[in-house]
């Protein structure tokens, strides 16, 4: 197998036994991810008793499965950040701050764009259900699980690191404005229940479970040394990506059954069609980014999943907490979290095959 060295350029790694089990699992990722959403949806139990397992922490408060596989998954990213691109990150300091505006503006716009349209295809309330979830997924920052994808692609996990850490640190600001601009029907006590929720999922969850791991991650790069990375990045990148797909199938087996269950089949359809709409908008808002701005190639691959992947973990809090009496909002919100990692999973193949 082959890896990109620390000038970006191709060198001929050893051989091991991880190799042709990580070369298949690459090329056939997509289906692996379909496969566990599948599995999510007609074997739900052994997810959810994932998900169940839980225990407290003065420090960190309650620790549950999926926050240990999102610390993993952010350590194993850091772990293989390449310096040079940490130093190409802040000597073009303009590039992460457009880069900043667009994760939010683009998005956010798109959804005042619908909300005149949306209206003369649906029923009021139906129209606003679904523009309600579509803002909150654009309002959010960008989601953790977007590094493992640029991980997993090869691409510039610096850049994908900056952003997600910067986004989920400005988000308390940026989120409710977001949430104002798009027009939201909620009252003033509602955008400062979602102002609070956000402020507190950027406290201790943020610093411990998004810092802490990729700070480790980072440190382990260090210590061990570059040369011995390389040796080790298949490892690492396979246990990333086993991470990954069981992060999907716990996530998958607490929404796929209420999908089903709960919404008519054309609604499911119209939700999973705006979703995908904003994610395809996240996809070209990158690519023409990278273009204008003359960006490589590993760029541009961070760029695509932090664009087209938003934290819908916290639209789900802020949905629960604020919106219970909406499922419309927690339909499409649902949707867009499955939805867009099967983009990403398309996303991953595509620039394999263009790689070819």
């Amino acid at each position: 197998m082959t890896s990109p060295d620390s000038t970006g350029n191709d060198t001929q790694q050893p051989e091991n036994g991880i190799g042709p089990v990580l070369a298949w699992m690459h090329d056939h990722f997509l289906w692996l991810l379909v496969g566990s959403y599948l599995l999510a949806a007609v074997l739900p139990g052994p997810g959810l008793a994932l998900r169940g397992f839980s225990w407290g922490n003065p420090y960190a408060g309650e620790i549950t499965a999926p926050m240990l596989l999102l610390a993993l998954l952010l350590f194993c990213a850091a772990a293989v950040v390449r310096w040079n691109q940490v130093q190409l990150l802040f000597a073009r300091p303009g590039i992460l701050f457009a880069a900043l505006l667009a994760t939010w503006i683009v998005p956010s716009l798109f959804v005042v764009a619908l909300g005149g349209l949306l209206p003369a295809a649906f029923a009021h309330t139906d129209a606003s259900g679904m523009l309600v979830g579509l803002a909150l997924v654009a309002a959010m920052p960008v989601a953790n699980s977007s590094v493992a994808w640029t991980q997993n692609s090869r691409g510039n996990v610096a850049l994908g690191l900056g952003l997600i850490v910067l986004t989920i640190l400005i988000s308390p600001l940026a989120t409710p404005q977001m949430l104002k601009l798009m027009g939201l029907a909620l009252s003033e006590q509602d955008t400062a229940h979602c102002e609070e929720l956000v402020k507190r999922f950027s406290g201790t969850f943020f610093i411990v479970w998004v810092i802490l791991p990729s700070l480790a991650g980072m440190a382990f790069n260090r210590l061990v040394g570059s040369q011995e990375i390389e040796r080790n990045r298949n490892a690492i990148r396979f246990v990333s990506a086993l991470a990954l797909l069981t992060l999907n199938y716990t996530n998958a087996s607490l929404a796929m059954p209420q999908v089903f269950q709960r919404a008519a089949p054309r609604m499911i359809f119209f939700a999973a069609l705006l979703a995908v709409a904003l994610q395809l908008l996240g996809v070209a808002t990158a690519w023409l980014f990278a273009r204008v701005s003359s960006l490589d190639h590993e760029s541009l691959t961070a760029l695509l999943f932090a664009f087209s992947m938003k934290h819908t973990g916290l639209a789900l809090v802020l949905a629960g907490e604020v919106l219970q009496q909406e499922p419309r909002v927690i339909l499409l919100i649902v949707l867009a979290t499955l939805l867009q990692h099967i983009l990403a999973g398309l996303v991953d193949w595509w620039l394999a095959f263009r790689k070819e």
